[in-house]
């Protein structure tokens, strides 16, 4: 390759390296954030069926639910400090949604007073789920 050729090549890569450099556009946001709910350690909540304000019960048997509330509390703070959306009001997020690896459900969040969708993927059977941008 000539010197013109390489000095051609330097002086492209370089143009496109400002180009990127200056770029005023910001990065968008993740599309989800990843959350680790840990299991309850109350054994009376465990021993009813119920759920505590911890997570997903521990009894470790099928049939194990997410606490609303929890998640609820989760999903707002993912929403103001991950996401950094203002103005979050209620969360609401359904009851008796079970921790099963793959399954999906939405809550419902009033964002400066209207109302929004955030869909919830579990993604394991431990308690882990993601938490999706408003939409």
């Amino acid at each position: 390759m000539s010197r013109r050729a390489v000095a051609t090549v330097v002086l492209c890569c370089a143009a496109f390296a400002v180009l990127v450099a200056c770029s005023d556009t910001p990065a968008p946001a993740p599309a989800t954030k990843t959350v680790t709910v840990p299991p309850s350690t109350s054994s009376s909540a465990a021993a009813s069926g119920g759920t505590s304000s911890g997570g997903p019960s521990s009894s470790g048997t099928p049939g194990r639910v997410f606490d609303p509330r929890t998640m609820q509390a989760d999903v707002r703070k993912i929403l103001t400090e991950t996401y950094q959306v203002s103005d979050v009001g209620e969360v609401l997020c359904p009851a008796n949604r079970p921790v099963q690896d793959g399954s999906t459900f939405s809550c419902t969040v009033k964002v400066g007073g209207v109302g929004k969708t955030v869909t919830i993927t579990v993604t394991g059977n431990d308690g882990r789920y993601e938490v999706g941008a408003p939409g």
